[in-house]
């Protein structure tokens, strides 16, 4: 995709997606904590698509713009699950082996007809594959799924794409949410916003349902990790540039014994810190991106990258927010100030699919110092 592709993609979304702090505070506790009307706007603009090639109903523009979307999404604080749903569900769903699920589902993804979210993770997380709880068993010549997932994305979906451990290894599944033995149940998170931990009771599946059997499902559920991971990392970027400018402006207009206080040395200098930590994640992502893009990357050199993005996004993200809590002093602290929102946000995105200390335990387990 050309530059000016891109710079265009970036204008309409920044158009588009501007903060709206009522809005956000009302979805705040709410079953869904999003808005399907917005989130069919944002199918009509084709952003539900952009990893979804043209012959199954998306635009096929690839991972940079994808990522573009999120980090102006990330900026507006919007509670629609883009990253959740847009790149990891449609990821793993895109890169699993059942070609007809692919056919009849990824148009509905990409019109936003159907919302999915993604669930893999055990009752305490991590980021290995294989901590995996759910079971794929047979009952009465049928095959099952029993057992819980926790940390889903999206507690309001339609439905999921489930990881599950088979006497092959491990597979991905196809639930919708309403299917008899299936509970859903919603566990708040810092910022307003809910997981899911998933209750499966002798949840019936077939192989039409079967989005990648073993052969294929590891690589199509890491892959579609990775590609998560740069979203949030993207997310957290755009997080991070409103709350820089968010405090300089607060510096420039806050006056304390006669002048701004911008005009003090030692907040500059905090200032700056807080510029080269938005920066170092800017270089961090792009560099992540460039990697994964190339024509000859391997799956651990992707995984690599995507982990260096994210530890270095949360760790910065995290860092920046708690500087601009302290320069902006007790207001920053309110609820009716718009800083703790995006704090809260930064709390979430930083431990989402891993905290910045997994990330950098993983990073080094897959690209290991010569």
């Amino acid at each position: 995709m050309s530059d000016d592709t891109l710079r265009m993609l970036r204008d309409s979304a920044a158009d588009f997606a501007t903060l709206d702090a009522v809005r956000v505070r009302r979805l705040r506790g709410t079953d869904p904590g999003f808005e399907r009307g917005v989130w069919r706007s944002m199918a009509d603009m084709g952003w539900l698509g952009v990893l979804i090639p043209e012959d199954q109903g998306g635009l096929g523009l690839g991972l940079g713009a994808a990522l573009i979307i999120a980090e102006q999404l990330g900026r507006a604080l919007y509670p629609e699950p883009y990253s959740d749903s847009a790149v990891a569900a449609t990821q793993a769903l895109q890169h699993g082996d059942n070609a007809a699920l692919k056919q009849r589902l990824l148009p509905q993804l990409a019109s936003g007809e159907l919302i999915a979210g993604l669930a893999w993770q055990g009752e305490h997380g991590g980021l290995a594959l294989d901590q995996c709880a759910l079971r794929l068993e047979e009952r009465g010549g049928t095959p099952v799924l029993q057992g819980s997932c926790r940390f889903a994305a999206i507690p309001g979906a339609d439905a999921f794409i489930v990881a599950a451990r088979s006497a092959q290894g491990l597979e991905l599944h196809w639930v919708e949410r309403a299917r008899k033995g299936l509970a859903c149940e919603p566990e708040a998170r810092a910022d307003g916003s809910a997981s899911a931990r998933l209750r499966f009771d002798a949840v019936a599946v077939s192989a039409e349902s079967r989005v990648a059997a073993a052969a294929s499902a590891r690589a199509a559920l890491q892959l579609a990790l990775d590609h998560a991971l740069l979203a949030a990392s993207a997310e957290l970027l755009g997080l991070m540039d409103c709350v820089l400018d968010m405090t300089l402006e607060y510096l420039r207009t806050r006056v304390q014994f006669g002048k701004a206080i911008g005009s003090f040395q030692a907040l500059q200098h905090r200032a700056v810190d807080m510029y080269i930590q938005r920066e170092l994640s800017r270089a961090a992502l792009g560099a992540a991106v460039a990697t994964v893009e190339g024509a000859h990357c391997t799956a651990e050199q992707r995984g690599a990258a995507a982990s260096g993005a994210k530890a270095r996004a949360a760790q910065s993200a995290l860092a920046l927010c708690k500087e601009a809590l302290q320069m902006h002093g007790a207001i920053g602290y309110t609820d009716e100030y718009d800083l703790g929102l995006y704090f809260n946000r930064a709390l979430v995105l930083a431990a989402w699919l891993g905290n910045a200390g997994a990330h950098r335990a993983r990073f080094s387990s897959l690209a290991p110092l010569p």
